[in-house]
């Protein structure tokens, strides 16, 4: 797939936000961060951003109680934002912060629907606008590497990731002999393996999540590999990264 079609795919999902509600949105947010796990240009994107800041830090800065209120106020870096993004995302899919509170709270207008929308404009929009240039090379010298991820969100130690390293070999092995995977399919899985080993590594649970929701969604159904898939599940569960 090549820059502009990888583009309006992103872009696609992107406007299914606009075309949700705020009690439906579940699956939007669910079917997009699917989406970014499913593509390794994104997930560089959003590996490079989790690299350079934190989450926590983003998502703490981002909350402004001043003399206009309260609100939720994006960074200016743009990996930054994809960062902060992303993570919210995270937030709201494993249900750790309501969607429908987070809208109600910072963005409280008398139509449910209305405060929806401006949440969009206020954070998806933005956030896509800040992908898309990242994508494209247009960060002017935002200086995306000199703040360095707190050590906070690590909770990732040697035990476990050489717990799950064991079972991901075990897993690479099992599809490497599965003659139901096609070529593609086999190198789509074998990147996604190989990636959840970098990112074990790397100990930062943002970019462990993505790369285990690409994973799951692509190998979940293969029984040859059912009992390991599910044994790295417990281990990520075990040690906090996912519920």
């Amino acid at each position: 797939m090549d820059m502009h079609q990888n583009l309006d795919k992103f872009s696609a999902s992107l406007n299914a936000f606009y075309s949700s509600r705020l009690i439906i949105v579940d699956k939007t947010i669910s079917d997009f961060l699917k989406m970014l796990a499913s593509d390794n240009d994104y997930m560089a994107i959003v590996a490079d951003s989790a690299r350079t800041s934190s989450f926590k830090q983003e998502f703490q800065k981002a909350i402004v109680n001043d003399e206009n209120g309260l609100s939720f106020r994006l960074p200016m870096n743009r990996r930054h934002i994809i960062t902060l993004v992303v993570g919210l995302l995270f937030e709201f899919d494993r249900k750790d912060i309501s969607v429908i509170e987070f809208v109600r709270k910072f963005y409280p207008m008398e139509a449910s629907h209305d405060s929806y929308i401006a949440f969009c404009d206020n954070i998806i929009k933005p956030f896509g606008e800040a992908f898309k240039a990242v994508y494209l090379g247009l960060e002017e010298n935002e200086h995306a590497s000199t703040t360095i991820a707190d050590l906070e969100e690590k909770p990732f130690n040697e035990k476990a990731k050489e717990e799950s390293d064991y079972w991901l070999n075990l897993i690479m092995g099992g599809v490497l002999e599965d003659s139901s995977f096609s070529k593609s399919e086999q190198k789509d899985a074998l990147t996604l393996i190989k990636g959840m080993m970098y990112v074990t590594e790397l100990a930062n649970p943002l970019l462990i999540k993505l790369v285990w929701i690409g994973l799951k969604n692509v190998l979940g159904t293969r029984k040859s590999i059912y009992r390991e898939l599910k044994e790295v599940e417990s281990i990520l569960i075990n040690y906090g990264v996912i519920d």
